[in-house]
């Protein structure tokens, strides 16, 4: 045996969601991924890194997907089981038809169930029952026992048999007749009969059916049984197996311990070690070359090559053709027509495609409808802040299949993310309702992408400073202040676009502003030459500062140092949150096993002929529960606080090259470039700061940069 690294042939993180093995599919040269978070991805894979023209598609459900697969349901087409639902997709992804459930969904399994010539659906739900579709029909239903089935497991069609096997929670594989389940569910009997049963002691991971022969892994044991339910050999394994793919020649098994074991004639050949741990595993064909294909659990997908090297590119040497030179200007003046031609075409294409886009706010202020989620969203005496937007698209032709998407800052909440419109000739009209959240803003722009068949376009809008904030009576206590020096500017004047208050304009000297979350005062000098921007909040300081080198430009300066130990706290405070979390999830991970070894131990106690009392057992049970409950709780909080940790980062870098820029007078375009430097700067190192739990390194470059700034060395 020889044991070395698996070698990259394509791989891409495929998102932040939570993935498991039965969200992989490949079929024909495409890799077909799902989620938990309802998103479907389609790559189409070549050797080499990602590149983001590989991802053919990407849907959002907006629903947890439990399984993908691919049958001949009428035609080809793509099953895909919601927690509620199934829904049949043509491999275009158009829908074709889809039921909604009476059961909780867990998973399912397909194939020609009673000889009939096109493919099934069985449906396993989390309570014991099996559900049985047609494309366009709903067949059957059949009730398990719930008192062996309290704990759903994996399920597969036996095509020789015409059967399902599954595993009830006493670890026993149960045989179900298609034929018996059919006529169980004609009659309107309770409970569904089993074919045979065979007890293997632990907890089946994956079955997969080859030859008349059933493959299971189980948390530490391999076993192949028979069509009739006969252990035909078993074996316990050295490592703690994760998936398994059986093929005509060989199985493979990837492990938690980061490796890849193919086996052939039931004894290990081949070994080789992965990144990550491969709970999607699955064998594609790509470029007419048969790979292993994985999948993370957080989203790593992989093709990779098992062997020491890496597959060779064969490249074709053109042929000298010996033309000669009368042969040579013909070709050169050929292919010169041909780029004309084509230049021509696409700049006519460009002159007919006269599409633009116009918006504007229709209006902004308070207003008495109900909006979902208004507790966190900015409220102006119990009203919430409503900023409408009118969008005009005007084309000279017809646009088919227009889509339009938004992007935007956290602290914007849109009513509408992406639209969809099927057709557009001459104007339409788009209408969207703008809300500012609890989130520090960053900017006040949302990036509107259009695209259609045959183009796209991007539009920016400016949102009104008074959706994000408005005047409140004065108040001075605050504990971050940074002043600036202006030339006898009037601060009610400069800030004359804003809601304003009862009592907010009692002393134009002060000026208040109320955001979602937090105030920012202005205080104004009796000569009015300083302005004092003061809040409880550091973050809010960037965001009030920018308007105001937007709105005064050159006639603002900054002559004190920069606080960084302010902005430092803030890196400091995200790197606290992040090793809580990791805390919180090795406690939850030894929590989970504790849940399961009481788990596995009253389970136990049912197959025992005289147990003994459950009280005890179900009183652990139920505090282990409660507690990992608690642990999830709180994680949960943590990890929210992580993300507006995050977004308060990229307001505070902000805040400090809008500083920098004042403070040693850069122009606007060298601070643009320069602002670019000091993003790439931090980035750099706060990805370093994550893998050694080192925050002194993020600290130390931007003091060295702020150094060399003063003394003009950058």
């Amino acid at each position: 045996m020889s044991l070395f690294l698996a070698k990259q042939y394509w791989g891409t993180k495929v998102g932040s969601e939570e993935f498991d093995e039965r969200h992989l599919l490949v079929d024909d040269g495409l890799i077909y991924v799902a989620s938990f978070s309802g998103l479907i991805r389609i790559f189409k894979p070549d050797r080499g890194p990602f590149k983001p023209d590989q991802m053919v598609l990407e849907i959002n459900l907006e629903n947890p997907i439990m399984q993908i697969l691919i049958g001949y349901f009428q035609q080809k087409c793509l099953c895909v089981l919601l927690f509620k639902k199934v829904a049949f997709y043509t491999l275009q992804f158009v829908l074709i038809k889809e039921f909604n459930l009476a059961r909780n969904a867990f998973n399912m399994c397909s194939g020609t169930f009673g000889g009939v010539r096109k493919d099934m659906i069985c449906i396993q739900s989390c309570d014991a029952t099996l559900m049985i579709y047609e494309a366009e029909t709903f067949n059957c239903m059949c009730q398990l026992s719930t008192e062996y089935f309290a704990i759903p497991g994996p399920i597969i069609y036996q095509f020789s048999q015409d059967a399902f096997i599954l595993q009830n929670s006493c670890y026993e594989l149960e045989q179900y007749k298609y034929s018996n389940l059919v006529a169980m569910a004609q009659k309107q009997e309770k409970r569904a009969q089993f074919n045979w049963t065979l007890n293997i002691g632990e907890q089946a991971q994956k079955i997969v059916e080859i030859k008349d022969q059933m493959y299971i892994i189980c948390e530490q044991m391999i076993f192949i049984i028979s069509s009739t339910g006969s252990i035909l050999f078993q074996k316990k394994l050295d490592y703690p197996p994760a998936s398994i793919v059986v093929t005509e020649q060989s199985l493979i098994i990837s492990s938690f311990t980061h490796h890849l074991m193919i086996y052939k004639d039931l004894k290990l050949v081949w070994a080789a070690k992965t990144d990550h741990v491969c709970h999607g595993l699955a064998i594609g064909e790509f470029q007419k070359q048969k790979l292993v294909v994985t999948l993370n659990d957080e989203g790593y997908l992989q093709v990779l090559v098992m062997g020491t090297e890496q597959l060779s590119v064969k490249q074709e040497l053109q042929q000298d053709n010996n033309l000669s030179y009368a042969q040579m200007n013909d070709q050169y003046y050929k292919i010169l027509e041909i780029i004309k031609s084509k230049e021509q075409s696409g700049n006519k294409q460009k002159n007919d495609n006269n599409v633009s886009i116009n918006s504007e706010v229709v209006k902004c202020g308070p207003t008495k409808e109900y909006v979902e989620g208004q507790e966190e969203l900015l409220q102006l005496d119990e009203q919430v802040v409503q900023c409408i937007i009118q969008i005009r698209l005007n084309t000279p032709h017809t646009l088919k299949d227009v889509n339009v998407i938004f992007t935007h800052d956290k602290s914007i909440h849109l009513d509408h993310q992406t639209i969809h419109i099927d057709k557009v000739k001459d104007v339409e009209k788009i209408i969207i309702c703008a809300y500012s959240t609890k989130f520090v803003p960053s900017n006040r722009y949302v990036n509107l992408s259009i695209n259609w068949t045959g183009g796209c376009l991007s539009h920016k809008i400016q949102l009104p400073l008074q959706l994000f904030c408005y005047m409140i009576p004065p108040n001075k206590n605050a504990e971050y202040k940074i002043t600036l020096l202006v030339n006898n500017i009037q601060v009610m004047k400069t800030f004359n676009d804003i809601i304003q208050t009862e009592g907010s304009q009692e002393n134009p000297s002060q000026m208040t502003l109320q955001l979602a979350n937090s105030q920012v005062t202005v205080l104004v000098s009796k000569q009015n030459d300083k302005w004092r921007i003061q809040s409880d909040q550091f973050e809010s300081l960037g965001f009030i500062l920018g308007e105001i080198i937007k709105r005064l430009g050159n006639k603002v300066q900054y002559t004190d140092q920069i606080p960084l130990q302010d902005i430092f706290k803030v890196y400091d405070d995200l790197e606290d949150f992040k090793q809580l979390f990791q805390d919180y999830e090795k406690q939850m991970e030894q929590k989970a096993l504790e849940f399961r070894a009481i788990e596995k131990k009253l389970l136990s106690r049912f197959k025992e002929s005289n147990p003994a009392q459950f009280k005890s057992l179900e009183l652990l049970l139920q505090i282990s529960f409660d507690q990992f409950m608690k642990l999830m709780d709180a994680a949960k909080l943590c990890q929210d606080s992580i993300i507006q940790s995050e977004h308060k980062l990229v307001v505070v870098n902000q805040l400090l090259v809008q500083l920098i820029q004042i403070r040693f007078n850069y122009k606007e375009n060298i601070s643009y470039l320069f602002q670019g430097d000091i993003y790439v700067n931090i980035n750099y190192f706060l990805k370093q700061t994550l893998v050694e739990n080192d925050p002194q390194k993020i600290k130390k470059i931007i003091t060295i940069l702020i150094d060399k700034i003063s003394k003009n060395q950058l």
